[in-house]
Parts: structure tokens; C-alpha cells; sequence
């Protein structure tokens, strides 16, 4: 069935392969983003759980690699789909509890957050099929459902940035957005102040980013532009959940967005660029394989029986 022919709003057709692969790569992103230590031994400005409890446990040593060593056996567990309750709930808490960490320094970083929205809607859903068990829910239904929750937070996660975004400017972001190269100035200018020695421009993408902020800087209605873009697929990006054609148009324009804020910013996206691949553009990618194997296969058969 084509997305064309289904419900719009659907978790996307995709095979146990499809779903397995996935889990798989979201696991190894799961993975990468665990620190195996930290040096935060304070939570001087606590939030979250960190209100609650003292996480600076985290910073004795063994603790965080002895984490990662049991992350192995349940991310096994996770890309198979067995005990998903138990699975999503411990990963979800080895991504929480060091962000959390983090966070409590008076300053928040939030690069990796996506990744544990994606888990916690998993784990809500996972935890709903407990509580309201269904005979007829298959496990390859369940784990389509599962890739449609990464799906939904992912989207959940963009709008609520830009409703934020509008919200706490008194919705004059569109505005103000010609004003950042005015924060640029300060990203260019951290170093030097940090340190009292000039910034050395060196690389790829450091390059590229000075000529940017260059463009920028002398042209603030053109940062506007670009800005404005970007709140606006933020704001429509519920449009990646009508299918795998839409969800895989919007996964790459969100990483087009976030490839240019990174030149203009220097700040680095990895870790969302990697949850767009593998929940929004991978399905696409999945379905196109299997219709070139089905055809393959097709063509060959037509062939034996000619033979």
C-alpha cells in the first residue's frame, strides 16, 4: 500500500527488517551519545530529577562506564524488540540521568534531548501496550508503532521550538531575527575573549562559517530570510507525519536547515541530523530497497521461466 492509498497520520509500512534496522541505528546513536565519564562532581543549579536526587554520582569513577557496559545487553534487547518496556525504560534513563547532569550547571544544552524525547515516547507507548494488552497487536505492528513514536516526537520537538520561539518574543521573533548577526559577532568573538589569543580559522567548516557570518553580517534581511524559513518548517512540521515521502522531503530540509545554522553558528547538530535520518528519511530508503529487491526478484523469475 502507497501512502496515497492509506490514512494519513499511520506508522510507515515497514517490514521486521525495516524495523529492526531502525533500531539498530538508533542503538548505536544511543550508544554514542552515553558519556563514558564526566568531571561534574557539583549541581549547583539543579533541574529535574537532579531537584530530587544527587547525581553527582555519576562523576565516581567506574560509574558511567559500568553503565555502558550493561547498556549493551539492553540495547540488544531493544533492537530485537524483546522486553521493550524494560528496554526503552533503562536506555531512556542512562541518556537522562547525564543530561540531567549537565543541565545543572546553570547553563542548558539541549543537542541531545532528541534523543531522549524519542525514547520516552517509546517507552509511553511501550508501557500503554502493557497496561492494555491486545491479542491482535503483533510484535512487527508494535514495532511499527514504536518507529512512528520516534516520528512524533521528533515533530513534537521542532513545534514546540518554534511556538517557544514565538511565545517569548511576544511574537516579534520574525523581527528581532535581523538581529542575529549581532549574536554571531559574539560566538566569533567567545574565544578571543575566554582565552585573550585570536581565533585561528582553520578546517572546513570553520572556514565556511567565517565567510557565512561575513554574508550575514553585511546583510541582516538575508538572515531574516533564512531564520524565517527555518520557524516556519519547525511551526508546518507536523506535515512529516502524512508519510514516508513527506516525512523523508522534511527530515532532509530540517537537515539543509540545520547543516546552514551550522555555518552561520558553529554549533553542531549531529545528533539530530541523525534521528531525521534514521525516522523520518531511512523509511523512504527501506521502501525503495524492498521495491528494488520485489523487482529483482520479479525479473528473475520471469527469466527462469523463459529459460
Amino acid at each position: 500500500m502507497n501512502d496515497s492509498q492509506k490514512l494519513w497520520f499511520r506508522p510507515p509500512e515497514l517490514s521486521t527488517v525495516g524495523v529492526v534496522t531502525v533500531r539498530l541505528l538508533f542503538a548505536f546513536l544511543v550508544w554514542y551519545t552515553v558519556p563514558a565519564a564526566t568531571a561534574l562532581k557539583e549541581q549547583p543549579h539543579p533541574v529535574g530529577l537532579a531537584r530530587v536526587f544527587d547525581l553527582t554520582f555519576l562523576a565516581n569513577p567506574g560509574v558511567l562506564p559500568g553503565i555502558k557496559w550493561v547498556l549493551i545487553p539492553v540495547l540488544m534487547l531493544y533492537v530485537t524488540g524483546r522486553l521493550p518496556l524494560l528496554a526503552t525504560g533503562l536506555t531512556l534513563l542512562a541518556t537522562v540521568l547525564p543530561g540531567t547532569l549537565d543541565n545543572s550547571q546553570g547553563a542548558t544544552q539541549h543537542s541531545q534531548q532528541v534523543i531522549s524525547l524519542i525514547l520516552l515516547a517509546q517507552f509511553l507507548y511501550h508501557l500503554y501496550c502493557a497496561l492494555c494488552p491486545d491479542p491482535e497487536r503483533t510484535l512487527l505492528e508494535r514495532g511499527r508503532w514504536s518507529v512512528f513514536m520516534g516520528q512524533q516526537a521528533i515533530v513534537a520537538a521542532y513545534t514546540v521550538t518554534a511556538l517557544t520561539k514565538l511565545f517569548r518574543s511576544g511574537f516579534g521573533w520574525v523581527v528581532d531575527s535581523a538581529n542575529f548577526p549581532i549574536q554571531m559577532v559574539k560566538n566569533i568573538q567567545m574565544q578571543y575573549y575566554n582565552t585573550l589569543e585570536p581565533e585561528t580559522v582553520t578546517g572546513f567548516w570553520a572556514t565556511t562559517s567565517a565567510k557565512v557570518q561575513e554574508v550575514f553580517l553585511a546583510s541582516p534581511n538575508l538572515c531574516r530570510a533564512l531564520l524565517t524559513s527555518g520557524l516556519l518548517l519547525e511551526l508546518l512540521a507536523v506535515l512529516a507525519l502524512l508519510g514516508r515521502r513527506w516525512a523523508a522531503a522534511y527530515g532532509l530540509l530540517l537537515i539543509v536547515f540545520h547543516l546552514l545554522v551550522r555555518t552561520m553558528t558553529g554549533l553542531n547538530f549531529r545528533f539530530h541530523i541523525a534521528a531525521l535520518f534514521i525516522f523520518l528519511i531511512y523509511p523512504l530508503v527501506a521502501h525503495w530497497l524492498a521495491a528494488a529487491r520485489a523487482h529483482l526478484s520479479a525479473t528473475q523469475r520471469g527469466q527462469t521461466a523463459e529459460a
